[in-house]
């Protein structure tokens, strides 16, 4: 999703509205039909999870509401999140950080600034998901490159083979089986732990034995 994109998928998102029924609800309510949202406004929060939710708005008050948090605890994916504020002390402010907004929406609210909040609160949630899957994706790697080491030590190990000479047998057990690397370097290391657990058990078995004999 690009930048444009944002703005033209902008309708038909479902949006709900974590308010009470008040002026400040009907007013976003309207705003947000005229651009296009499916809308639904629900208060108090729902204790089970709704269908899915592209955007949500949440009232945001002194104190920190334990409903709202336990009902974005049940999304599946967590939404674009704006909060409702209508003052900025700072107990308001660290709710607002603490529930990791991706924008605020300023009460009361008013025609002007609901689609602007919109579209940055998605931009900055559209860049927060691509930085989580850059990060999944470097874990990953740094992971599998773990295994990959760990399995050619244990091959080195039991071998007395070079470094080279590891890999290359992995890589051709992976072609042979038509596994990635990966799954046949956690095979090596798993049949090593199960091995050596064995090795420990049996002598475990030997030095009781002994102790009973001698006994």
């Amino acid at each position: 999703m690009d930048n444009e994109d944002i703005i033209q998928k902008l309708r038909g998102l479902n949006v709900l509205v974590l308010h009470p029924r008040d002026g400040d609800a009907e007013e976003l309510m309207q705003q947000l039909n005229r651009i296009g949202c499916r809308t639904q406004a629900v208060w108090p929060p729902p204790r089970v999870a709704t269908e899915k939710v592209d955007i949500a708005f949440v009232e945001v008050r002194e104190k920190p509401s334990q409903v709202i948090g336990d009902f974005l605890g049940l999304t599946s994916e967590r939404p674009t999140l704006i909060g409702l504020a209508g003052y900025e002390s700072p107990s308001v402010l660290q709710n607002l950080i603490d529930l990791q907004v991706d924008g605020v929406l300023p009460k009361p609210v008013r025609p002007y600034g609901v689609l602007s909040s919109i579209v940055i609160a998605r931009r900055v949630w559209q860049e927060g998901r691509a930085n989580q899957k850059l990060i999944a994706k470097l874990k990953s790697k740094v992971e599998n490159s773990q295994k990959l080491n760990e399995a050619k030590m244990v091959l080195m190990r039991l071998h007395g083979i070079d470094e080279d000479r590891a890999y290359r047998a992995i890589r051709q057990q992976a072609m042979a089986l038509r596994k990635t690397v990966t799954e046949v370097a956690q095979s090596i290391i798993e049949s090593n732990a199960l091995l050596h657990n064995v090795v420990m058990d049996s002598q475990s078995d030997g030095d009781d034995s002994r102790s009973a004999d001698s006994g």
